[in-house]
């Protein structure tokens, strides 16, 4: 599959601190990448020097075949959509992406083509500062979309969206992929969102890569969590934990980390105990691994 983008054994430091300790990301076409980790991960970092938005101090990097921080020009078929867009906050948006087609010399048909393909259409003569945080960030997308990018670069773009607007938002990038051929490399800290896109997930941690490869491969072997809603979420972590459960109370809930789902019976035999001991219990149930559970497992916490 051809590589689009290719960042491989990037190291970046700030101030003697190494944010990027020999990460590697690549993106290949009509594909979907998922970049992962916490906050502090190095995602953002990582990002910038694929787009040669910032200097490298080792690792090699290729955009559409070019080194990004030496040939500029090869940014001309990416677009990128940043976590907290910024455009003019008085112009209407229609008006903004007309002048920056001129600058781009890109036709002005492709103005209207990049708003309906955001989903902007109703909205793109409302000035950028009326608009919800989930209009702006198609705005920020119509944007990326007037050159007719090729790969599209989005750093939590649904970081400051409410949840319907992040399940839009997800299905609108899903649609490029699919409609329009465009491929993706999108970061979040949110394990969830990226399993509804990605074909491909790299996880940062620490600045390291510590996991890569096809979602349901990544999460194989992640360990089952519990949940389990109880009147002393405190006290009844306590009780696991000295029954040998990995425990995290959690608000009303405690989190109970199994080795196994066979260890879900143990478990169950453990609550009924507490219940005799006093201890209310609400309800169990297993969830999902996320992020910091799949991080516990691949980099032991990062």
């Amino acid at each position: 599959m051809e590589a689009l983008l290719e960042a491989v054994g990037v190291w970046k430091s700030y101030g003697g601190r190494p944010v990027l300790r020999g990460a590697t990301v690549r993106v290949g076409s009509s594909s979907i990448v998922g970049l992962l980790g916490p906050n502090g991960a190095g995602k953002t970092t990582l990002i910038r020097v694929s787009l040669g938005l910032a200097r490298r101090d080792r690792g090699e990097v290729r955009l559409l075949g070019r080194d990004p921080y030496w040939e500029p020009a090869a940014r001309e078929r990416v677009g990128v959509v940043f976590e907290r867009p910024v455009l003019p906050p008085t112009l209407p948006v229609r008006l903004f992406l007309e002048r920056a087609a001129r600058v781009y010399g890109v036709p002005q048909g492709r103005v209207s083509e990049a708003i309906r393909l955001a989903g902007l259409s109703g909205h793109e003569w409302k000035p950028f500062s009326s608009l919800s945080a989930g209009l702006k960030q198609r705005a920020a997308i119509a944007h990326a979309l007037l050159p007719e990018p090729v790969l599209l670069v989005a750093d939590e773009p649904t970081s400051n969206l409410d949840p319907v607007e992040r399940v839009r938002l997800l299905d609108l990038l899903a649609r490029l992929r699919r409609d329009e051929g465009v491929s993706i490399l999108v970061s979040s800290h949110v394990l969830a969102e990226v399993l509804r896109l990605a074909d491909e997930i790299v996880v940062l941690s620490g600045g390291r890569v510590a996991a890569r490869g096809r979602p349901e491969e990544v999460l194989l072997g992640s360990r089952p969590v519990a949940r389990v809603r109880a009147g002393d979420p405190a006290g009844l972590a306590s009780l696991l934990e000295s029954r040998g459960f990995r425990v995290d109370a959690d608000g009303v809930y405690v989190k109970v980390y199994l080795g196994g789902l066979g260890e879900a019976a143990r478990l169950l035999d453990a609550l009924a105990e507490a219940a005799k001991e006093g201890h209310m219990v609400y309800g169990f149930d297993l969830v999902e691994p996320g992020l910091e559970e799949v991080l516990l497992e691949v980099a032991g916490g990062g």
